[in-house]
């Protein structure tokens, strides 16, 4: 889509990512004169009306989230071919995630201050009403200069109230999922906080606190599992940062911060190096001794242990009675009549997005296995083929081959030698994979007749194959200016006179002047030179 104009005024420029259900662009906007980057709706979700007007409503009350840490969204609209979008704030800095992925742990007094940015934003939005639902190290962007600031704040909110197809009956990433989202129950800030308080874990030790092989399983783990220290991962990590972490990582909302204003006055504190300020609540979390970190995971304040134990087993019966749904949808779909032991019915998921073919299999107990493969523009993104046929039986945990289309591949524009022949161009377009389209030409001093002098599309452009590159050759050198004409003097025009009409002199101005008589023609002289050479004979 590069070189694409949406509504006649965001060109786009680069892809910048892309997610389960957004395309985001580098895009400039041409109007105001800046980049901004700019999300598109992938056509699934551009299809279910009532997402795209929550996401539009959504949108609106995020443009409204004006804070040093969060990014401004500018506009939302549809364009001409039907793409819904939302521009924004353009952050040059990649994500927390790139940044944790790359240097892994960070020095718990900058992951203590990014988390403490993150919570101002989470404060502001709370103060709103807004719940973010997916906060996570790739929706939190960094600015050159360090700073942090939270990203899709309204397609979070828009997504987490429509149910859109069957493998999303829990919504959210899982690895940072609060126990009442993988449950199901009813969100509110202290979900967006305990999913800060993973982002926290995960910057202290380069992990995430649970893992699994399937997102569901890692749900189970984020209701039932005590919470982790991350001091048990990084010994580096101080014990009043191991505290605030553990607090967050609380299974009752209640037991975690009052609000994200409270935690981020205690990450300030700890990432100023004191940690006398941080609150009592979170100071009752003792961080485990070297001795016991195998045993004991959490030793929480004693006033909040039968709390924890009355909401432990309906939460617990809830997510069964939802895992219980979910095996029951997908033995009805693809399990019955599978009389092997161990053994399930493969489901068709040609024709879906890569994530959403991937949680389906792991719903019915598969493993994926992506290769990208080219494919249309249309198709980018989406399962092209699978490697065993729709309702075919597998044992469980079998893994199954997906091809995923990558689009159509691109292809750089070679820069053209100047001076090079038509020909000789013909052939390098040809082994790249593109074609000479229309020739013109031009008069050029330098290049001689022939010779490539300019080229369109411009060297280094990315392009189609098969895309025509024009081509401009030298006519040669500019022709030489013609001489002015010149005018004969009096002293240089012949004696005599040009007749008129055959009666004699004729003169401009009757006074028999030369300088104003018409100069004899070419034919005149000639018989005149003629009659006289003809007297002399005689």
């Amino acid at each position: 889509m590069q070189g694409t104009v949406l509504d006649k005024r965001y060109t786009l420029l680069d892809r910048l990512g892309s997610g389960g259900m957004a395309e985001v662009y580098l895009a400039h906007d041409e109007v105001l004169d800046r980049d901004v980057a700019l999300k598109a709706l992938r056509g699934q979700y551009a299809e279910d009306e009532s997402f795209v007007e929550r996401f539009r409503r959504e949108a609106r009350n995020a443009a409204s989230l004006s804070h040093p840490n969060i990014v401004q969204v500018y506009d939302q609209g549809r364009a001409e071919n039907g793409t819904y979008y939302m521009a924004m704030e353009y952050v040059p800095g990649g994500t927390l995630k790139d940044r944790i992925v790359e240097r892994g742990a960070l020095a718990p007094a900058e992951a203590a201050g990014l988390a403490a940015q993150v919570a101002d934003a989470l404060a502001v939005a709370h103060g709103r009403g807004i719940v973010h639902r997916d906060i996570k190290p790739q929706n939190v962007l960094m600015t050159p200069s360090g700073e942090t600031k939270v990203a899709d704040f309204g397609i979070a909110r828009a997504a987490s109230a429509t149910v859109m197809t069957q493998t999303n009956l829990v919504l959210g990433t899982a690895g940072y999922m609060a126990p009442e989202q993988a449950s199901g129950e009813k969100v509110s800030p202290a979900t967006d906080l305990y999913s800060l308080g993973v982002v926290l874990y995960e910057m202290l030790t380069g992990a995430l606190p649970y893992e699994a092989d399937t997102p569901i399983a890692i749900a189970m783990q984020h209701v039932n599992a005590p919470p982790r220290h991350p001091r048990e991962a990084n010994p580096e990590v101080p014990a009043e940062l191991d505290a605030i972490v553990v607090r967050l990582l609380a299974k009752d909302p209640n037991e975690r911060y009052t609000s994200a204003s409270e935690l981020a006055r205690d990450l300030r504190s700890v990432a100023a190096g004191g940690g006398a300020g941080i609150s009592a609540a979170a100071a009752t979390v003792q961080a485990p001794r070297a001795a016991t970190r195998q045993q004991t995971r959490v030793a929480p304040a004693p006033t909040r242990g039968p709390v924890r134990r009355r909401r432990g087993f309906p939460v617990l019966l809830g997510l069964l009675a939802l895992l219980l749904l979910l095996g029951g949808i997908a033995w009805a779909m693809y399990g019955a009549g599978n009389s092997g032991a161990g053994e399930i019915g493969v489901p068709d998921v040609v024709g879906l997005e890569e994530e959403a073919a991937r949680q389906q299999l792991a719903n019915a107990g598969l493993k994926a296995e992506v290769s990208k493969k080219e494919s249309s523009a249309g198709d980018e993104g989406k399962v092209l083929d699978q490697s065993v046929s729709a309702g075919e039986s597998v044992k469980k945990g079998s893994t199954v081959s997906l091809s995923v289309g990558a689009g159509p591949s691109r292809i750089e524009v070679p820069d053209i030698p100047y001076g090079a022949t038509q020909n000789e161009a013909r052939a390098d377009l040809e082994d790249l994979g593109l074609t000479l389209g229309s020739t013109s030409q031009t008069p050029s001093d330098q290049v001689p007749a022939g010779g490539v002098v300019a080229q369109d599309p411009l060297p280094g452009v990315q392009v189609e194959p098969g895309t025509a590159v024009n081509i401009t050759l030298s006519s040669g050198p500019a022709p030489a200016p013609a001489p002015e004409p010149t005018v004969a003097t009096p002293q240089q025009q012949a004696p005599t006179q040009q007749p008129s009409n055959g009666q004699g002199p004729s003169s401009s101005s009757g006074s028999g002047n030369q300088s104003g008589q018409d100069l004899p023609s070419g034919d005149d002289i000639q018989k005149q030179v003629e009659k006289q050479l003809k007297d002399a004979d005689d």
